[in-house]
C-alpha cells in the first residue's frame, strides 16, 4: 500500500515502479485530500495527478481528510496489506495505524538520517552547506523519522547545488533504492539498523522569515540561503524603499567593487551590475524574481531606482 501525495514528483514513479513490479500486488493508494497539494511541487514546469494515475492503472484510491480516522483505519485493515510504503506524505501517520501491515510501515525520507529529520531537507541541507547527502529507508517508529534504517543510498554533492536540484536528485536516488528494496521486503531479508539519535538533527517546515536574507552574515552563508530557496518561493529582502526583492541566484568572491566597507544590507551599482554589502565583503546578485520570470540584474524589466540604495 503506498502512501504519497496527489502530485508528489516521489509518488508518481513509485506507483509506476509498484503497479509494474511482478512481485507486488499494489492494494491502494492513500493521498492527500482533494483541495490539497504538496507544497514542494505547486511551482515546477510540470505537475503530476497521482490520483489520476492510480485510477487508469486500476487501483483504489483513498483521499481522506484525516489518514487517521477511525472509518479510514478498517478500510486500510479490510485490505490486509503487508506493507505500508510512505513516499512524501505529508499526514503524520498515528500508532494505530503502524500496527496494521503484517511486516512492516516503510518510509523513504530525503536525507542521511539520523541528520537532517523532519521536513524539506532538501532547503535545509543547502542552507547549512552540508557536503554529504543519501536517501533513508527507515521503519517506522513512534516518533518522527527515528526508525530503524533499513537501507540508505549516498549523493554526492558539488556544494553547488539548489534546492530544486538537491530535491530532484533526492528523488531520483529513492527510485532506484526503491527498485532496490523492493526483493528484500518480498523475501523478508532485510535487516533493520538502529539509528544513533545522539547524532540526530532534525528541522521544521521553512517559514517566511527562513527565506528572508541577513546581510549581517558572510557573503558565502548568503550565497547558500538564496540557493536553498530557489526556485520557489526565492530568498529575499526589502529595500529601504518598501521594495521587496526575491534573489534567485548570487555570487561571491572576484573583485571587490568598491573599496569602502559599506553597511551591511547596502545596494550598490557598479559596471551594471547590482552588489549588496555583506558582513565580510560584497556578494553580486545574479537573477531575480522580476514578473514570475527569472531574469538577470541587468534586464531593463527588473527597476531599481538609484546607484546605492540602503536595504534591511
Amino acid at each position: 500500500m503506498l502512501f504519497t501525495e496527489v502530485n508528489s514528483k516521489l509518488g508518481s514513479p513509485f506507483l509506476s515502479i509498484l503497479h509494474g513490479h511482478p512481485s507486488v500486488e499494489l492494494a491502494a493508494v492513500v493521498t492527500s485530500p482533494p483541495g490539497r497539494l504538496c507544497s514542494y511541487f505547486t511551482d515546477d514546469d510540470a505537475a503530476v495527478d497521482v490520483e489520476r494515475q492510480a485510477r487508469a492503472l486500476g487501483v483504489p484510491v483513498l483521499r481522506p481528510a484525516s489518514v487517521n480516522d477511525p472509518e479510514v483505519a478498517q478500510e486500510l485493515a479490510a485490505l490486509a496489506p503487508d506493507y505500508f510504503l510512505v513516499g512524501n506524505f505529508q499526514q503524520l501517520i498515528r500508532e494505530h495505524l503502524l500496527d496494521l501491515p503484517r511486516e512492516a510501515a516503510v518510509n523513504f525520507h530525503p536525507s542521511p538520517l539520523p541528520e537532517f529529520a523532519g521536513l524539506a531537507p532538501f532547503y535545509w541541507m543547502v542552507r547549512e552547506g552540508a557536503r554529504n547527502s543519501a536517501v533513508s529507508v527507515i521503519e517506522m517508529g513512534r516518533k518522527l523519522d527515528d526508525g530503524h534504517l533499513l537501507m540508505q543510498h549516498q549523493v554526492p554533492l558539488s556544494g553547488r547545488e539548489t534546492g530544486l536540484e538537491l530535491r530532484t536528485m533526492q528523488e531520483r536516488a529513492n527510485v532506484l533504492m526503491l527498485l532496490e528494496l523492493i526483493p528484500e521486503l518480498v523475501g523478508r531479508s532485510f535487516t533493520r539498523t538502529p539509528q544513533d539519535l545522539a547524532s540526530r538533527s532534525y528541522y521544521g517546515r521553512p517559514q517566511e522569515d527562513d527565506y528572508r536574507l541577513d546581510f549581517t552574515l558572510p557573503a558565502a552563508v548568503v550565497e547558500r540561503h538564496v540557493r536553498a530557496a530557489y526556485r520557489h518561493p526565492g530568498a529575499w529582502f526589502t529595500t529601504a524603499g518598501g521594495q521587496r526583492i526575491r534573489v534567485l541566484s548570487a555570487e561571491c568572491g572576484g573583485p571587490s567593487p568598491h573599496p569602502v566597507a559599506e553597511p551591511p544590507g547596502t545596494l550598490l551599482r557598479y559596471d551594471h551590475e547590482l552588489y549588496v554589502a555583506c558582513a565580510d565583503g560584497w556578494l553580486r546578485l545574479v537573477t531575480v524574481e522580476c514578473g514570475e520570470r527569472e531574469v538577470p540584474v541587468t534586464d531593463p524589466a527588473f527597476a531599481l531606482a538609484g546607484h546605492e540604495i540602503s536595504a534591511r
